[in-house]
C-alpha cells in the first residue's frame, strides 16, 4: 500500500510563480507546501461551519439580556481588578 500519491495539475503561470516564490521563502517542498496548503483550507472549513452553528444556534436560541447583565456583574465580582495602564 501506497502512503503517497503523485497527480498533475495545471494553474496559471502567475499562481505558481507566486506559490513558489512563497514556498522557497518558507524553504519548503511543494509536496510540503501543498500539504500545508490543504492543512489550513481545511482547518478554514472547519472553524466556518462551527462559526455557522454557533449563529444558527444563537438566533435559535437568543442570550437572555438580563441573564447577560446578571453573568457579567457576578464576573466583575469575583474576577481581579487589573491595571490595563
Amino acid at each position: 500500500m501506497r502512503n503517497s500519491v503523485k497527480f498533475t495539475v495545471s494553474i496559471p503561470w502567475k499562481e505558481y510563480d507566486e506559490m513558489e516564490a512563497v514556498r522557497k521563502k518558507a524553504g519548503v517542498t511543494r509536496s510540503a507546501f501543498i500539504l500545508e496548503t490543504l492543512s489550513a483550507w481545511k482547518n478554514a472549513r472547519r472553524r466556518e461551519n462551527a462559526v455557522r452553528s454557533y449563529v444558527a444556534g444563537y438566533r435559535e436560541t437568543p442570550e437572555d439580556p438580563a441573564l447577560a447583565e446578571a453573568l457579567a456583574l457576578a464576573a466583575a465580582e469575583i474576577l481581579p481588578d487589573e491595571d490595563w495602564t
